[in-house]
């Protein structure tokens, strides 16, 4: 009985310490990093088409050298962006941009891959938004439409403003090294019983 009872303590321990961990880590990434999210009015061709340009619109908008200070400031500028989209292109829904605190699924970014977790983000809903969704990272700029991302130029940026290991994190998840795999399912994990 006294086994077991060590046994059971034990586990609970490890189940604390996981999630003291995958806390501490999405904290630490997500301190640095403004995602933008645009969600659909619906998932009609049309109005994932509309999405389309309205984030095509945003990031032509959407200085290079934008900082994470200038992301709330983006929030007008972006609601109007995509007012006006939608108008030239026939449609009358309401748009409402914002920024905060958002969750996000884990993501790769052309061999940067940003856990799941609470981010601030800049989010644009268009109409009901009820459709799929797009998302990047705003700040720093990982922001590409044509899928071509330089990793190692955003991977030089990060560096700069991430601990080494956050660095580490961050710019192995596209390898097949199992600790980073099983870092980030911890933090999917944790933030899903949230």
């Amino acid at each position: 009985m006294k086994k077991l009872f060590t046994f059971i303590i034990s586990i609970i321990c490890a189940v604390m310490c996981v999630i003291s961990y995958a806390t501490e880590t999405n904290a630490r990434l997500s301190r640095d990093i403004v995602r933008l999210h645009i969600i659909a009015n619906s998932d009609s061709d049309e109005d994932q088409a509309l999405k389309l340009r309205i984030r095509d619109r945003l990031l032509e908008a959407t200085s290079a050298a934008a900082t994470k200070a200038d992301a709330a400031a983006l929030v007008e500028e972006y609601e109007a962006i995509a007012r006006d989209e939608i108008a030239a292109s026939g449609f009358d829904y309401p748009v409402k941009a914002e920024y905060g605190r958002f969750h996000f699924p884990t993501k790769d970014y052309g061999g940067l891959t940003y856990p799941a977790g609470d981010y601030d983000a800049v989010r644009v809903v268009i109409g009901k938004g009820e459709g799929q969704n797009w998302w990047c990272v705003l700040f720093p700029p990982l922001c590409y439409v044509k899928g071509s991302v330089d990793s190692s130029a955003a991977g030089e940026a990060l560096k700069d403003m991430l601990s080494p290991e956050d660095y580490e994190l961050i710019t192995s998840g596209g390898s097949d090294r199992l600790p980073v795999k099983i870092k980030f399912k911890i933090v999917e994990f944790i933030n899903s019983l949230r």
